[in-house]
């Protein structure tokens, strides 16, 4: 008879290979100490996933003396940019805390507020963060809506065992002092899009998220709070060809990894 965790592997697999093009699965046990991957490494278009690295960044720098979360930054019309959110619809003047930047990058994935913030904290700060804790492949390399880096080859990159690893640390009061890390996770606990690793889940499962989407990439992150502990779960995809197809493997793995290690 197949123990839990070898049902789960096996579990994922299957959907993985129902889903279809690259799946990357990390799956971390805050509690139990058990972790499961699948193409755990590999490097996928991070899509709107790096923004939490950003908050990491922008957290670690208030710690810094660098800013304030009340510090204030004034929208421009040439900060604005397409895809979600709401600053790209609303008047430049208005006046912004960096609070409000982070809730705006996070909860409705706005990309104006994001580059706002990429403008403040910069990549290469940002990057040298993420090496400082051990990430390799996760970097952000350019703004949102940045076709011309893109087109000169800097992305923005991640892997599902990186960004696992980093929920886990987060949840684990680990990455910056404790009282940042519940900050980062309070700003992800309010998040507007819960379609992906929610969905499935028994209603009320607290879970604090990150999504994101692009041409050719599905994702989403996030440390569930299920009954036997926290689990911190990281799906990416590429090369899926409908997006619904891989949010429905998003939506079932993060069913599967609830039952098998969230209740036992």
């Amino acid at each position: 008879m197949m123990d839990l965790d070898t049902k789960l592997a096996r579990g994922i697999e299957e959907i993985a290979a129902e889903v279809g093009g690259v799946v990357g699965v990390a799956v971390r046990d805050l509690r139990g100490g058990r972790a499961l991957d699948l193409r755990a490494d590999e490097r996928f278009p991070s899509a709107s996933v790096i923004k939490v690295p950003l908050l990491v960044e922008l957290l670690a720098r208030v710690e810094e003396g660098d800013f304030t979360l009340e510090q204030r930054v004034t929208l421009r019309d040439a900060d604005k940019v397409p895809g979600s959110g709401v600053l790209s619809m609303l008047h430049e003047g208005l006046e912004l805390t960096l609070e409000d930047l982070a809730h705006l990058a996070i909860t409705v994935s706005d990309n104006t507020a994001s580059n706002m913030l990429i403008d403040l904290l910069s990549p290469e700060r940002v990057n040298a963060r993420l090496a400082s804790l051990g990430m390799e492949t996760t970097r952000l390399e350019r703004k949102f809506y940045d076709f011309e880096a893109r087109e000169k080859g800097r992305d923005n990159w991640a892997s599902a065992r990186e960004l696992a690893d980093l929920l886990l640390r987060i949840e684990g009061r680990q990455v910056v002092s404790p009282s940042a890390c519940e900050k980062i996770l309070a700003v992800m606990r309010k998040q507007q899009f819960t379609g992906r690793i929610a969905r499935l889940l028994p209603p009320e499962t607290p879970v604090a998220s990150k999504s994101g989407s692009i041409s050719t990439a599905c994702h989403d992150i996030g440390v569930i709070y299920a009954p036997a502990g926290p689990l911190a779960l990281a799906v990416l995809t590429r090369d899926v060809g409908d997006e619904s197809v891989a949010e429905g493997g998003i939506r079932h793995i993060a069913r599967l990894v609830y039952h098998h290690w969230g209740t036992a």
